[in-house]
């Protein structure tokens, strides 16, 4: 239950990532599927992670939720570029997707979990060193940013509350 990559050839790609949820953004998914992709992928603490009360209830590796790769990836607990870290982009384009099925219920608490969440990683990284960062870790022990650490799209991710 959940949108994939397909390659030109007509091939799907096996790696899940935030981007399975930009199907919803043109509204390809019944309001069924959306639920589904929402509680099976997005919500689960073993694949994307974004919950509520991320403080109190989130595995430390998914600690901030939305990585770029599923958690429960073999490709995740090597943390590459495309490997795990949260990206704002990502982020921003999830929340847009997540808000054109706003009228389901678990879809609407899903994208308000992951304003909360995308917050906090924001300002966790802004109140400790004054970072906007390119890149986030996805683990709770991570101290600082990934990639550069003043970035015009890591913004994204604090922004979505705003929006």
């Amino acid at each position: 239950h959940i949108y994939t990559n397909r390659f030109a050839n007509g091939t799907f790609y096996r790696r899940i990532s935030p981007t399975s949820f930009y199907a919803m953004m043109a509204k390809a998914a019944t309001d069924e599927q959306a639920e589904l992709m929402v509680t099976e992928w997005l919500t689960n603490e073993t694949r994307f992670c974004i919950n509520e009360n991320f403080q109190n209830e989130n595995p430390s590796r998914c600690y901030w939720g939305l990585p770029s790769i599923s958690a429960d990836d073999s490709a995740y607990e090597a943390q590459g570029y495309w490997r795990g870290y949260v990206w704002g982009p990502m982020v921003q384009l999830t929340y847009w997707s997540l808000q054109a099925y706003d009228h389901v219920a678990s879809v609407r608490t899903a994208r308000k979990a992951l304003c909360v969440q995308m917050t906090a990683l924001f300002l966790d990284q802004w109140n400790k060193h004054g970072h906007v960062c390119e890149n986030y870790s996805p683990f709770e022990s991570a101290d600082d940013c990934t990639g550069d650490k003043f970035y015009h799209w890591g913004a994204l991710s604090g922004m979505i509350s705003l929006v």
